[in-house]
């Protein structure tokens, strides 16, 4: 009897092809994991600091795409979003501190809904070796969030490090452990 049916389920060759770098990214991601922990601080202040770079980066780029709209209305609309962006992003980068709150009511938010869409992404992988990791992951950013959303506010500081920190190390053990499972489950599929 055969792990799988004839037709190779879906991301294995994916998966198979990019082993190496996927391990490899997964080593990086841990020690990544484990310095944002160890100075949490610094950890959340450089989010803050690298998010508010993105927004003010992001809030150019739509200020001058929005004169390719074809009307008044969308160029004006365009003009708004970008200096969204630009107020939010220059907030966080002169207020780093303050900003660090929002971003962690943020981050819980992202947590959770990233920890729904990988649950579903591992159930559709079912079949797939390793696929219990995938749900691992989930079931972590959704704990992850839930316990930022409960340290508010007195702990939004070291909070946002510490558990950005926890979650890049469990990313980086799914990048390790995945293909690792999917080579010991191909290892036994050989023909019989």
């Amino acid at each position: 009897m055969t792990l799988y049916s004839d037709q190779e389920p879906p991301l294995t060759s994916t998966i198979r092809r990019s082993r190496n770098l996927l391990i490899a990214t997964g080593i990086v991601m841990i020690v990544a994991g484990a310095a944002a922990i160890a100075f949490p601080y610094l950890s959340s202040l450089g989010v803050t600091v690298c998010v508010g770079l993105m927004l003010v980066i992001s809030g150019i780029a739509q200020g001058i795409g929005a004169f390719r709209y074809p009307r008044w209305t969308g160029i004006a609309m365009g003009l708004i979003f970008a200096a969204f962006g630009l107020i939010a992003g220059g907030y966080l980068l002169l207020r780093p501190a303050e900003g660090v709150f929002a971003l962690t009511i943020i981050a819980a938010a992202f947590f959770l809904a990233e920890g729904i869409v990988k649950a579903v992404l591992a159930f559709q992988m079912r079949p797939v070796a390793g696929w219990g990791w995938i749900l691992f992951d989930g079931a972590a950013s959704v704990v992850l969030g839930i316990l930022l959303w409960w340290q508010l506010p007195s702990a939004a500081l070291w909070a946002l490090g510490v558990l950005a920190g926890i979650r890049i190390m469990v990313s980086g053990w799914t990048l390790v452990m995945v293909p690792i499972a999917l080579g010991r489950a191909l290892g036994m599929r050989a023909p019989q």
